[in-house]
């Protein structure tokens, strides 16, 4: 039976959770490590609706892997003990749609592959390593190594901001590649949400990659050496990585919404405004004030109460009163107490509601708790729909 899943949603493209308008947001990031078996996909949604939550955030795109039916993609080598037929987000969606849930493809987008790691041969990075981002360190010896030596050369010069192996968003086939991964996921699954993560730069020192180096060019109209550019000019340069994602976060939205137009889209982004835009190149005010994303998820993990409110406040203010704003909570570094009040917090500060990560840290001793002191069901209400996002957006 679960084999066939997938050809069941696409029977019924427009099926979404039927949730009360007018929402708070009372979302659950799900890591991968909960989609390994059908017994811990049922756990997990059986224990966030317990806990009083109304949205699974499924991260069913680790690193540049499939937890789900893909053709371009190869299916996640932690799920190599699973049968074949074996497909952890169609199974999530039958148990969460039962439960009244709504899902969210949560997608980790640039990151694409963990340092020392060996590739699948359908991997992105193993067939088009040219792809990738380039630290400040390794630029002059990445534009003179031919193309197998690339990973190794960065993952030796990389910073200790890299988790992993960046594809560049100055690759024009980059943002082929991944419009065509969200559009077959959205044509086979019947989600409620698309969640970008690490639509971002590991940090300032990247992206010195070729395709990078001469899209600058191109734009200051240089016929200096490429190297000099980035130097001579930095705050064009800084503007030029910007925009190269900005574009890219556009496609990818115009794109998914093409395929599922009810469908909410969002962003986990770099909480600290500024360190998003100068660090991190992420222009998410600007994502959202123009419509690319219908709700940012500022990622405010601090255990220290008052940045964590602050930085929220901050949040609400750059997005407007009618946006949507929905706090990250880092639950990983707080006992259940602070989870709680973190939650009470965001409301306070203006969010229309959390994201909590993730749900390895709740234990099912918490469930209980968190539902009466966070999400009681009195005022329990069904996260946000389409119809009550504010703005337009472009089409």
């Amino acid at each position: 039976m679960i084999a066939f899943l997938p050809l069941l949603f696409l029977a019924a493209p427009d099926i979404q959770a039927a949730l009360p308008a007018s929402a708070e947001m009372r979302g659950l990031w799900v890591v991968r490590t909960a989609l390994v078996s059908p017994a811990s996909v049922d756990r997990v949604v059986d224990e966030a609706q317990r806990a009083g939550f109304n949205a699974l955030f499924v991260q069913v795109r680790g690193r540049g892997d499939a937890f789900y039916r893909s053709d371009l993609v190869p299916r996640s080598d932690i799920l190599d003990a699973q049968p074949p037929g074996f497909d952890p987000l169609a199974r999530l969606i039958e148990r969460a749609r039962s439960r009244g849930l709504q899902v969210h493809a949560w997608m980790n987008m640039l990151l694409c592959a963990g340092f020392g790691r060996i590739l699948p041969g359908r991997h992105v990075a193993a067939l088009h390593p040219d792809w990738i981002m380039v630290p400040r360190g390794a630029a002059r010896a990445a534009l003179a190594a031919p193309s197998d030596t690339l990973i190794a050369l960065v993952a030796r010069h990389s910073s200790a901001d890299a988790e992993g192996l960046y594809l560049s968003p100055s690759v024009p086939q980059v943002g082929d590649h991944l419009e065509a991964v969200v559009r077959e996921l959205l044509r086979a699954y019947a989600v409620d949400g698309l969640h970008l993560d690490f639509i971002r730069y590991p940090g300032s020192e990247y992206d010195y990659s070729r395709a990078a180096l001469d899209g600058f060019a191109a734009r200051a109209g240089s016929s200096i050496d490429r190297l000099d550019g980035p130097e001579r000019a930095p705050a064009e340069w800084a503007d030029y990585r910007r925009d190269a994602l900005t574009a890219l976060v556009d496609r990818i939205a115009r794109s998914a919404r093409a395929e599922r137009p009810r469908l909410l889209v969002s962003a986990a982004v770099t909480a600290d405004e500024a360190q998003a835009v100068a660090v991190k190149f992420q222009s998410w005010p600007e994502w959202i004030s123009r419509g690319s994303i219908d709700a940012v998820c500022p990622m405010a993990y601090s255990a220290d109460s008052r940045i964590f409110q602050g930085q929220i406040r901050d949040a609400r203010e750059r997005v407007g009163p009618n946006r949507s704003l929905w706090a990250g909570v880092g639950a990983y570094r707080l006992d259940v107490d602070g989870v709680i009040e973190k939650v009470r917090l965001a409301r306070s500060a203006g969010a229309t509601g959390v994201v909590i990560f993730s749900h390895e840290s709740l234990r099912p001793t918490d469930l209980d708790r968190l539902r009466q002191g966070a999400f009681p069901p009195a005022a329990a209400r069904g996260p946000e729909t389409q119809a009550t996002i504010g703005g337009d957006r472009p089409r």
